[in-house]
């Protein structure tokens, strides 16, 4: 990169300088010529002149931008920086590109000043030379700063700021460049304003000092020299048209770039968003409207992995048709009673498999556990409330409400069931003994809602049947069976299942027995 800029601060001055050749050698050709100089004195001037404005400069430049090309080298990182540190670094970033067109601005002044006006002055004191009149001092000045310096500031800035921004997400890795405050900002009004102001003020100044200057030659001129005079005001005309269409045609190319890169990027960006790909990173290169929208973009894509990342959370615990529809909107959350069942789970002799087991291993077990019971509740449209220890507690029809939702939870403990086998092959081959667990199921009405603090909260259900549910899979036990399901569950799904009557009980918080069956299988499977 020290290469680069060097090399374009070296070709941007170079071109001014040419210019400037060719101003004072074709357009305004009595400037230099005011006086008879011997060429040496020039000479000498000029490497004096030129050798103290390239020593300023480049002594500026090299310690403004030490910290920069630190950052960039690696030796030095944002982020390893106090917060005023790295907030000056990063404005110090956004002003790279100005700072050095700038710089060479200033160099360009300074030798308007010194060749137009103190070189003048020198040579009169010391050699008896016949000095500048004032019109002869501003003429030079605004032939080396006016059409050297503009030109060659415009180019380096451009250029500079091309290159440059391939490196501005070392020091923006967020692409935050707007939140930098105080920082130099060129609007892309303002910076298509000041090329076309550019490309046309210039040649029109330049095109009238040359017919002015053609015009003071007439004066008095006779015929043969006049024609002269004419055919080279047409030479210049047509000469300052070629440059500035030259000039007009570099510098759009950059001022174009500088638009539409970053505009092209996001376009890019917005396709593969549009694919489903959110891994997309959009390099904020510039503090300008362009720059802003690229930033507001990164959000928006920011958002929507976030919101998908919730989706796909939300999506752990109930099938993907319930997550859409809650995600959506669609489905009620602030608190109503509903018809539901309630399916709990609960592991048998878990205490002692914990104190025997080594930590890891139970809670890698357990994973695979979890797992398991939870894709035979989604599978089945459930959504799993909570995780308590080794109990599970799982709702069918709601939040999403569903006709058949005890037969949806007789199926799921079926599953459940079947998977617990799966799991138990997997545990043998680990040396670990064969889970059991015991399920109860009842259907009833629940009120269903968000419930919790301003801090913490869930989506939860509460209600007789919530602990009616919770009994009769504790009576599991008792009856030495793992799937149990009460009277009210049975009649809505009789005749799908085949179930085994068991001995009405009566439970904690009921005045009668209760009616409960132990479901065998779904009818006909056996």
């Amino acid at each position: 990169m020290r290469t680069k800029v060097k090399l374009v601060s070296i070709v941007g001055n170079l071109i001014g300088a040419l210019l400037t050749f060719l101003y004072f050698a074709y357009i305004n050709v009595g400037a230099d010529k005011a006086q008879e100089a011997p060429l040496l004195h020039h000479l000498i001037f000029f490497i004096i002149g030129t050798g103290f404005i390239f020593l300023v400069i480049v002594t500026m430049n090299l310690r403004w931008s030490r910290p920069l090309f630190s950052a960039i080298d690696g030796d030095i990182s944002v982020d390893g920086l106090d917060r005023a540190s790295a907030e000056r670094l990063k404005r110090k970033a956004l002003h790279f590109a100005p700072m050095m067109a700038g710089s060479s601005l200033l160099g360009w002044i300074m030798a308007g000043f010194i060749f137009g006006m103190l070189m003048p002055v020198i040579l009169q004191a010391f050699f008896g030379l016949t000095p500048f009149t004032l019109t002869e001092s501003l003429g030079t000045i605004f032939g080396i700063t006016g059409i050297g310096g503009s030109i060659t500031t415009l180019f380096i800035y451009f250029a500079i700021e091309s290159l440059w921004r391939k490196k501005l997400p070392i020091f923006f890795p967020e692409g935050d460049l707007s939140q930098v405050a105080g920082a130099f900002r060129l609007s892309v009004r303002a910076r298509l304003l000041v090329v076309f102001l550019m490309i046309s003020i210039i040649p029109l100044t330049v095109l009238g000092v040359s017919a002015y200057c053609k015009a003071k030659a007439l004066e008095g001129a006779d015929p043969a020299i006049g024609e002269q005079i004419i055919s080279g005001l047409l030479f210049q005309i047509i000469f300052i048209m070629a440059v500035g269409v030259v000039t007009s045609v570099v510098l759009s190319l950059f001022v174009s770039k500088s638009v539409s890169a970053p505009l092209k990027e996001m376009e890019t960006s917005m396709k593969e968003v549009a694919k489903g790909n959110l891994d997309v990173h959009i390099r904020v290169v510039s503090n300008d409207e362009i720059g802003a929208v690229g930033e507001g973009f990164g959000r928006m894509i920011k958002g929507l992995k976030e919101s998908e990342e919730i989706k796909e959370s939300f999506g752990k615990y109930i099938s993907h048709e319930i997550r859409d529809e809650i995600l959506a909107g669609r489905v009620s959350l602030d608190g109503e009673m509903t018809r539901a069942t309630l399916l709990f789970s609960d592991l048998r002799d878990f205490t002692p498999f914990v104190e025997s087991t080594h930590p890891k291993q139970v809670v890698s077990i357990m994973n695979l556990y979890f797992s398991e019971m939870a894709e035979a509740i989604k599978q089945n449209q459930g959504l799993i409330l909570q995780y308590v220890g080794d109990e599970i507690e799982a709702v069918f029809g709601a939040p999403l409400p569903y006709e058949d939702h005890p037969d949806m939870a007789a199926r799921a403990a079926l599953e459940m069931k079947n998977r617990l086998v799966l799991v138990n092959e997997k545990l043998k081959a680990q040396g670990v003994a064969p889970f059991r667990h015991g399920i109860g199921i009842h259907s009833g009405a629940v009120l269903a809602g968000i419930i919790g603090s301003k801090e913490r909260s869930s989506y939860a259900l509460v209600g007789d049947t919530v602990n009616l549910a919770s009994r009769i899979q504790g009576l599991t036990k008792d009856f030495s069976c793992d799937i149990i399901m009460s009277q009210t569950t049975h009649d809505l799904v009789a005749g799908a299942y085949q179930m085994e009557q068991l001995e009405a009980v009566r439970v904690k918080g009921k005045s009668q027995d209760v009616m409960l069956y132990k479901l065998l299988s779904e009818t006909g499977t056996g």
